[in-house]
């Protein structure tokens, strides 16, 4: 894939100038220094001014060169099969799961780690629009989403833009419906999601949460050691969706 996005890359980033050419020559001698540029604004946690010193160009030739770049990766992307958001197969599903049960031998049956986004916009000047946007339990103005990655870290399921009043629950209900449908998913296998995340009766196996707020209390009493030490162990692989949301918040 790595070797694939570069080569792909080369052929939509096109210089203005060079040899044969009129124009100055690029500050940027190479189309691999173009595309760590891209990428490095994409996923590194630091400001364009600082990306400047760290390729030696000052921030006309960066905010040019960016938008060149930008253009040129969208354009890869589209090409690359292994760049499609696809849901996996049942042989895939199988495999992460036993990928992830090697790691938490308590967990049977999961491939994927679900959760929801929320990121604040601007207030919107029509009344109707804005109420739509406005999330009353966080009392601000968000736009709202959910995805769904893979053991692998890939993104394999996602929805996002949907208004901001909108719970997990409605931004997730195409991908439940799928979690549900025996022939997209493998029997007896799903994903986790946080405590948070509504699950109806029909999903539960399909989409596991951690203990919530009163669970504990309404078990049986010999069962509480078994609950506690299960829902400790979604915990511990919910991590990898929280560092992945993480990653995926400056992209957006």
């Amino acid at each position: 894939m790595r070797h694939d996005l570069l080569r792909v890359f080369t052929k939509h980033y096109t210089w203005k100038s060079g040899k044969g050419k009129s124009g100055r020559p690029a500050k940027l001698t190479y189309k691999h220094q173009a595309l760590a540029l891209v990428l490095h604004f994409y996923t590194a946690a630091c400001e364009s001014n600082t990306l400047c010193e760290m390729f030696g160009i000052p921030p006309s030739t960066f905010s040019s060169t960016l938008a060149k770049a930008e253009a040129a990766l969208e354009c890869t992307l589209k090409e690359i099969p292994d760049a499609r958001v696809r849901y996996p197969t049942k042989p895939v599903q199988r495999q992460w799961a036993s990928q992830i049960m090697a790691r938490e031998p308590l967990v049977h049956g999961v491939w994927g780690f679900l959760d929801g986004k929320n990121y604040h916009v601007k207030s919107p000047s029509c009344a109707d629009l804005q109420n739509a946007m406005y999330n009353g339990w966080l009392h601000s103005t968000y736009v709202t989403g959910t995805l769904l990655f893979g053991a692998d870290g890939t993104i394999v399921w996602c929805r996002h833009n949907y208004a901001g009043s909108w719970n997990d629950g409605d931004t997730s209900y195409s991908l439940q419906m799928k979690l549900l449908d025996g022939k997209p998913t493998a029997a007896g296998h799903g994903v986790v999601a946080d405590s948070a995340f509504p699950v109806r009766d029909d999903l539960r196996g399909k989409i596991r949460t951690p203990l919530k707020d009163g669970d504990l209390d309404r078990a049986s009493p010999s069962c509480h050691i078994g609950l506690v030490m299960m829902s400790n162990a979604i915990t511990s692989l919910r991590q990898a969706a929280e560092w992945g949301m993480g990653a995926v918040e400056k992209v957006y």
